[in-house]
């Protein structure tokens, strides 16, 4: 099946009060992709997922999925699934109420794709069970299950993986993957990088109200930080200057950036001049900008 959904947001404004959160004048996010937007607590990333979602709607500006204005086009949204880390549940009420409450609100529900997914994520036996008995993993799982049950073409999850256990992750990982190379649009938020990092195309970075760093983590030529520790800091610095790349000395550490081919031309050069590694620390740009 083809999808062609795409997201454009032009001119995005939202404030609380007299407090700014968003002013975002042009952004996309294109068919089977996965973007990861991350950003310090408080920047305002639950904001931006609920105006996409018509959640909050006294936005100024226009926010279009597949070229409609979803103010005006409400019926778009039956195509996007939304994780918020507050959702609630029906509590008093069964897991299988829940997904066909929600799966009904979306205007479809295929009951024997969420059973498959829920054997999959090991809750099906717990679907006849009142929600309130759930722990947190269960109950998070069953809202991952609400959002991905009817095949959404967009998908938006702010902090995922929280109170999941290390399988669950796992196997929702390589879902979102399969579903992002049938051409589903996904967004996802998390505050651990390696998450971000391991399913992420692109790494868009919120502060000041707006995305101003973009990092695309498939392109061969992105930089990474390294921070690394030397048997001889002053032959390993005197390699650095030599090259005219910028480095921080903290203790013992050398901190600098590359893209990965200038650092393995540079490890060659210092091995060959004698300096060890005994600390080689390597990260993504994005993560400076949300510690």
């Amino acid at each position: 099946m083809q999808i062609t959904m795409k997201i454009n947001v032009e001119n995005l404004e939202f404030a609380y009060n007299t407090k700014k959160v968003l002013n975002i004048s042009k952004l996309e996010f294109e068919q089977g992709k996965i973007y990861g937007i991350v950003g310090k607590n408080g920047a305002g990333k639950t904001t931006f997922f609920k105006a996409l979602t018509n959640i909050i709607v006294n936005y100024k500006g226009v926010i279009q999925i597949d070229g409609l204005d979803i103010k005006k086009n409400f019926q778009t949204l039956s195509k996007v699934g939304i994780v918020l880390d507050d959702l609630e549940l029906y509590k008093n009420y069964t897991g299988l109420f829940n997904l066909r409450y929600f799966g009904g609100l979306r205007g479809g529900f295929d009951e024997a794709q969420a059973l498959k997914l829920a054997r999959e994520l090991e809750i099906e036996d717990s679907l006849d069970k009142k929600v309130s008995t759930y722990s947190l993993g269960m109950n998070k799982k069953l809202i991952l299950l609400i959002s991905v049950m009817n095949a959404a073409q967009i998908l938006i999850f702010d902090e995922p993986f929280r109170g999941l256990d290390a399988k669950s992750v796992n196997w929702f990982k390589n879902y979102l993957i399969d579903l992002k190379n049938e051409g589903r649009t996904i967004l996802i938020s998390s505050h651990i990088q390696d998450d971000i990092e391991s399913l992420s195309d692109k790494v868009l970075v919120l502060a000041n109200g707006d995305f101003g760093n973009v990092f695309d983590l498939k392109s061969e030529a992105q930089n990474f930080i390294y921070r690394v520790e030397v048997s001889d800091q002053q032959a390993f610095i005197n390699l650095l200057e030599q090259n005219t790349i910028p480095f921080e000395v903290h203790d013992h550490i050398i901190k600098f950036e590359l893209d990965e081919t200038a650092y393995k031309a540079l490890f060659k050069r210092s091995v060959e001049n004698g300096v060890e590694f005994s600390q080689i620390k390597k990260e993504s740009k994005f993560a400076e900008l949300i510690k």
